[in-house]
């Protein structure tokens, strides 16, 4: 599968190194996790179209797709596709056969989610046995049981991460994925418990895809990651960068007086598990480290503090530090929602995940506790947290807290299931912090991003696709909701354009958005209040995107991720 076009389309490619690739599917939506029909033939995947997810078919040289199956889950994978007509693929953290013939599903294991997180389902080539990697309790681990149920037996343990597994062809031994020194490296072991041997020692992740049907080829892939923080003058529109060494740098967040940026840095894909540096806005000096492990990082009003988040095992949780230094407050203790994003480039879905207070002593974040979602409220000087709203529906998630101005109130948003036609249906809301009343003031059927409050606060600005397709470049639809329950002002209509990488200027006043209007990630801007885009950036590479952009509180520059992202198909071959 590759993204490029910005969507997900299959292709194929003969093991020839000079072989030219063959596109297989052509289409507007999100195909993935190909695999080979038994007479290799056909390509069965996964497909969302629309809100619709379903399994696929189709020729491998292309052809009419034809559906399998519709399913639920927008994370099912086709795993194998056997020789007696059993399509087995992964759902609910659950392996299931579903006959090719008679269309009937069977559930094969019956793991509990709240018990332990279970991925990356393999089936023996006997179809006897099912491997597959389980984390429970902060540990990793490989599994593996009879397809018609049997006991789970533990063949491998570790702390570090584990990643992929999949069967030799002797249906004995497992190559599977482990970190080491932070990179994925490839392992072998086998069912009978002798230790594991290493067999890759590269810089970067290695990640163990498929075996040939003689087990003498191990297909894996691996990626390489560039990306950098530039900024660009608003008024010259002259770039500059930032960052320029060998790690990943993204998701930029200036402080208030728009001297000094702060960014995470990582490497190896590790979005959520790096550190978090500072440097002057504009300097040539290398940037300094003032976080060893964190994400996501926010400055408080006052410029004093900066708010960031950590994860430890599945826990996320914020926690801040003085902007001179020194030690680290938790805030939360229970835990938050974390951060969704793509990766090519790397957008945030949310413009905001969670808000400082105007007067820097508070932060609006959103947390998932006893399986409801609530907004809570966390004391910037580790004074512990209170709770906002008093939701209990469980179908319902809250979104993007964003205080307004005089700190009076929060505007958010909700995704809800409870609907008749089983749609989502997305919700714009606005609590008075004091009397800790809620207020819906917009409803729709598509997902909302909000943007920010208006200049004059007494709108919304929100932005939507309108396009039905999921994709990361869209037609996307921008529009101002009124408080007082006027009508929605629309603001503009954009082609091409990243959704979530549209922000609003401190002032309120104008947008940045990232489009790809010329087939080229460009920076865009234009007034909140509507009228003509103008471009900013004057990228002519097709291959390099633009992540997360920032506004400096100023409105003088904006910083934003420069990323390529490379992935790498490649086999080892006799093997024994």
């Amino acid at each position: 599968v590759t993204t490029a076009g910005g969507n997900g389309n299959i292709y194929v490619k003969q093991t020839a190194a000079n072989a030219l690739p063959v596109q297989t599917t052509k289409d507007e939506f999100h195909n993935n996790y190909p695999i080979w029909s038994p007479d290799g033939e056909e390509i069965a995947y996964f497909s969302l179209r629309g809100n619709q997810p379903g399994l696929w078919r189709t020729p491998y040289l292309g052809g009419s797709p034809r559906l399998i199956k519709t399913v639920e889950e927008s994370d099912t994978i086709p795993r194998y596709w056997s020789k007696s007509g059993a399509l087995y693929y992964e759902a609910k953290e659950n392996l299931f056969a579903l006959d090719m013939q008679s269309g009937q599903t069977a559930q094969l294991t019956n793991l509990d989610a709240t018990q332990t997180d279970a991925f990356s389902f393999s089936i023996s080539p006997d179809e006897k046995q099912i491997a597959y990697i389980s984390y429970e309790g902060e540990q990793w681990s490989i599994r593996i049981t009879a397809v018609r149920g049997d006991t789970p037996k533990q063949i491998f343990r570790s702390a570090a991460d584990i990643k992929t597994v999949n069967w030799h062809s002797d249906s004995r031994r497992l190559f599977y994925s482990a970190l080491v020194d932070d990179a994925l490296q490839i392992f072998v072991t086998d069912i009978d418990g002798h230790s594991p041997t290493q067999i890759t020692f590269g810089d970067r992740d290695s990640l163990a895809l498929d075996v040939s049907t003689d087990g003498a080829k191990i297909l894996y892939g691996s990626t390489k990651e560039e990306s950098d923080i530039w900024g660009v003058n608003v008024t010259t529109t002259e770039e500059f960068a930032l960052t320029s060494d060998i790690s990943t740098e993204f998701w930029p967040n200036i402080s208030s007086d728009s001297k000094t940026v702060a960014f995470q840095s990582t490497k190896n894909d590790r979005l959520l598990r790096g550190a978090i540096m500072v440097n002057q806005a504009v300097s040539t000096a290398p940037p300094a480290q003032l976080v060893a492990n964190g994400f996501l990082p926010v400055w408080s009003p006052d410029g004093n503090q900066l708010a960031f988040m950590r994860v430890v095992g599945e826990a996320y949780n914020l926690w801040a530090i003085k902007a001179t230094g020194g030690a680290e407050k938790q805030l939360t203790q229970n835990g938050l929602l974390t951060v969704t994003n793509t990766l090519l480039p790397y957008n945030r879905t949310e413009a905001s995940i969670f808000s400082w207070s105007p007067n820097s002593a508070k932060i609006a974040f959103i947390a998932q506790r006893g399986e409801v979602c609530n907004m809570w409220l966390a004391a910037a000087d580790g004074g512990g947290e209170t709770q906002l709203t008093d939701n209990s529906d469980a179908a319902l998630a809250f979104y993007s807290p964003l205080w307004s101005s005089d700190g009076k109130h929060i505007a958010y948003t909700s995704k809800s299931y409870t609907t008749v036609d089983g749609k989502p249906n997305y919700s714009v809301w606005v609590i008075d912090v004091e009397t800790r009343k809620a207020k819906l003031v917009f409803q729709a059927e598509n997902f909302l991003r909000l943007l920010g409050w208006a200049e004059d606060e007494k709108g919304l600005i929100i932005a939507t696709r309108k396009s039905k397709a999921v994709q990361a470049v869209t037609e996307v639809g921008l529009v101002e909701i009124r408080l007082d329950a006027g009508a929605p002002r629309p603001i503009t209509v954009q082609p091409s354009t990243y959704l979530y990488n549209i922000h609003l200027s401190a002032d309120r006043r104008t947008l940045a958005f990232v489009s790809q209007q010329d087939g080229k990630d460009n920076l865009w801007l234009m007034p909140a209040s509507g009228g003509a885009a103008k471009k900013l950036t004057a990228n002519n590479d097709t291959r390099l995107y633009f992540s997360s952009l920032a506004w400096s509180p100023d409105g003088k520059a904006i910083f934003f991720g420069k990323q390529a992202r490379y992935g790498l198909l490649s086999m080892f071959t006799n093997f024994k």
